[in-house]
């Protein structure tokens, strides 16, 4: 049977599976989330520069447990499914399989990169679909090589050829019922990434990932960082790394899940590790002095500094109880979305004391924003 009649094969027979696989119940209710740990066992995956011994395989379990653990606790109706939860190698095949026959609302596949650059940096969210850029093609490439570990790799995987077009026949079939949920999330993973963690942001890419082009739900790749990046490495090698990184993930679940379903998004987000400290009482919140540099700072053109508490998918009145009786609290929307902050200030750290403040009085996961003249910019461009 030549490629071409291989191809026409798989496009009925993925037509097939795809009509007939249960799909995820037609209601705006996130119930089922497969999380994939990528590599583990006989795969190591990528590994560091030497310094730590770290090996992806290690990296994406601790990350992927501690972000299934944020999920169940905050959420304990929705059901957190483990391709592994150990050093277990499960299959490319496997791993799609184990997502698709429970139904799940949506797959979440972590990873770390590695390039023969030590300077390459940040991190990437990627999609399925035909490589857009050669940096796309490199990164699918290198995580699609696992099937080659595996003994009847050829009868398994040989139609498939990320490199091919004809590959993504079939594919393009279900393409456009989960793609823009699946660059949704991708996009607030990387907000979460950039705004939260300080990470380089390398955007979201389609790409040729065997585990995200097969399975039946919105489904994302996450790339935490480059392990032969030497701070990179150091950092995901460390629990207050990976408790970042898990916590980001956990946050743009959150926000994903709350937009597909139409509710309010609260911040009781697990926040990262923070020094132990006396509980400063919430009317420091209000304070005067605070009060009017909201109003000084507001005159002045420049950088400002707010801390975010809340986000909804719809709007919701500042005298509302979940604000604990702030007496000053700004929206703004972005991404569709209704944000709301508090505090002003261009004092950086009047803005840190502000958050411990606020992370010690019920909003544990209140984040530090910057705006330039108004307009949002990323923290980092304004601590510069």
């Amino acid at each position: 049977m030549n490629k071409r009649v291989a191809v026409g094969f798989l496009v009925l027979t993925f037509g097939f599976f795809v009509a007939f696989t249960p799909q995820p119940e037609i209601e705006n209710k996130l119930k089922r989330v497969v999380i994939d740990a990528g590599h583990g066992g006989k795969d190591p995956g990528n590994l560091g520069t030497g310094r730590f011994k770290t090996t992806e395989k290690d990296v994406t379990l601790d990350v992927v447990l501690q972000l299934g653990k944020y999920i169940s606790d905050e959420f304990p109706d929705v059901e957190v499914i483990y391709t592994r939860d150990d050093d277990s190698y499960p299959t490319l095949e496997d791993r799609v399989s184990i997502a698709n026959s429970s139904s799940a609302d949506l797959f979440i596949s972590v990873h770390c990169d590695a390039f023969s650059k030590s300077s390459a940096s940040g991190s990437g969210s990627f999609v399925m679909g035909m490589h857009k850029s050669d940096e796309a093609l490199r990164v699918s490439m290198k995580e699609n090589a696992s099937m080659f570990m595996e003994e009847d790799y050829e009868e398994k995987y040989g139609f498939f050829d990320p490199k091919d077009p004809d590959t993504f026949i079939a594919l393009n079939m279900r393409q456009d019922i989960y793609l823009d949920q699946s660059l949704s999330l991708s996009k607030k993973i990387q907000d979460q990434f950039r705004e939260r963690v300080g990470r380089k942001d390398r955007g979201v890419k389609q790409a040729g990932y065997y585990v995200i082009c097969f399975t039946t739900m919105p489904s994302v790749l996450v790339e935490l960082g480059f392990l032969t990046n030497a701070k990179e490495e150091e950092f995901l090698n460390s629990e207050e790394g990976k408790s970042y990184m898990s916590s980001a993930l956990f946050r743009a679940f959150r926000e994903y899940k709350n937009e597909v379903e139409g509710v309010k998004t609260t911040v009781t987000t697990p926040a990262p590790p923070q020094p132990e400290e006396n509980n400063q009482p919430l009317e420091i919140a209000n304070d005067s002095n605070w009060v009017e540099e909201i109003v000084n700072e507001k005159i002045r053109k420049g950088v400002k500094f707010q801390i975010q508490i809340m986000t909804s998918s719809k709007e919701i009145k500042v005298s509302d109880e979940e604000f604990k009786g702030l007496k000053k609290v700004d929206e703004y929307i972005s991404s569709g979305l209704y944000k709301y902050s508090t505090g002003c200030t261009s004092d950086y750290k009047k803005a840190q004391k502000m958050q411990k403040v606020l992370r010690s009085n019920g909003f544990p996961g209140a984040f530090i924003i910057a705006f330039k003249d108004g307009e949002r910019i990323q923290l980092n461009e304004a601590l510069k």
